[in-house]
């Protein structure tokens, strides 16, 4: 779990970043860079957290009523 802290900050440090950004009016290049960064960080995570991440070794089937 130590090695997946770095990406989620970071894609959600952008993410609130760019909801910032639009919603008080910052330039159009940073907004638009953003827009265009965003996706691209958030394939990344994604891609970092399945392949780095740790399986808890329930399944849907067994477990569908716990919540954690």
């Amino acid at each position: 779990m130590d090695k997946l802290i770095f990406p989620i900050s970071l894609v959600t440090f952008i993410a609130i970043f760019y909801v910032v950004a639009v919603g008080f009016n910052f330039p159009y290049p940073i907004v638009a860079g953003l827009f265009g960064i965003l996706p691209v960080a958030l394939v990344w995570m994604v891609y970092k957290v399945l392949k780095d991440g740790e399986h808890s070794g329930k399944t849907f089937e067994k477990y569908f009523y716990e919540f954690e």
